[in-house]
């Protein structure tokens, strides 16, 4: 009998086939990474989790404890095929500054992944609407450890002003079923607000033109 797949193996599916070695930034207890060692993969964590960073080291291979936006990597130019962010950019100060910097630890036809919360998602705006309150908590959404939220239109401009052209992006929809009918009625056009994260898939761009960033007007209140 087949084990029925969860949302996280959709997302390890991103990573390439003949992937040697990755480097898993925010890799909290290994768990994630410890999927893919398993099939053979050098896993390298970082994390600045103390409690964390001892678990991980029981499952990968090496973990590098601090803090990433303060860190510089012992590895030579190109030593990663995968560098793996899941859930860890929305924690950054500065993500974009980590996404230039560790492009020099990317072989040359490497890849990144990224698991990103949609600050667009419908039960976010519901209770803005509904309560006018945006309440942190200790997980999920509004994670009071967050300082970035992004939705699609940011997260493809991040990559781009980085050097990354993204090659996939694959959606983690998790919603009622009355929104999901109502997706449904309305030909799939509120995929984007039923979307609970984005799963992005980039490579290093040869092309420095911004033209995302360059034609859209940010409006102020």
């Amino acid at each position: 009998m087949n084990k029925k797949k969860d949302k996280r193996d959709d997302f390890l599916d991103l990573v390439p086939r003949g992937t040697r070695r990755l480097l898993d930034v925010g890799c909290g207890s290994g768990g994630l990474s410890m999927r893919l060692k398993e099939k053979g993969i050098e896993a390298v964590g970082v994390e600045k989790n103390e409690n964390l960073c001892s678990l991980a080291k029981e499952k990968l291979d090496t973990v590098i404890s601090g803090d990433v936006e303060n860190l510089k990597l012992d590895y030579p130019e190109g030593y990663f095929d995968c560098i793996m962010y899941a859930d860890i950019l929305e924690h950054l100060t500065e993500p974009l500054n980590i996404l230039e910097k560790h492009k020099i630890y990317l072989q040359k036809d490497g890849c990144v992944i990224a698991s990103i919360p949609n600050v667009r998602y419908y039960k976010i705006i519901l209770r803005l609407i509904l309560s006018g309150a945006w309440d942190y908590n200790d997980a999920g959404m509004l994670d009071r450890t967050h300082v970035r939220f992004f939705g699609l239109i940011n997260i493809i401009e991040l990559f781009e002003k980085a050097g990354y052209e993204i090659v996939e992006i694959r959606r983690n929809v998790i919603a009622a079923r009355g929104f999901r009918v109502l997706n449904f009625i309305f030909f799939n056009n509120l995929k984007d607000f039923l979307t609970y994260q984005y799963y992005i898939k980039a490579k290093k761009s040869d092309n420095l033109l911004k033209t995302c960033t360059d034609a859209r007007k940010i409006y102020k209140f």
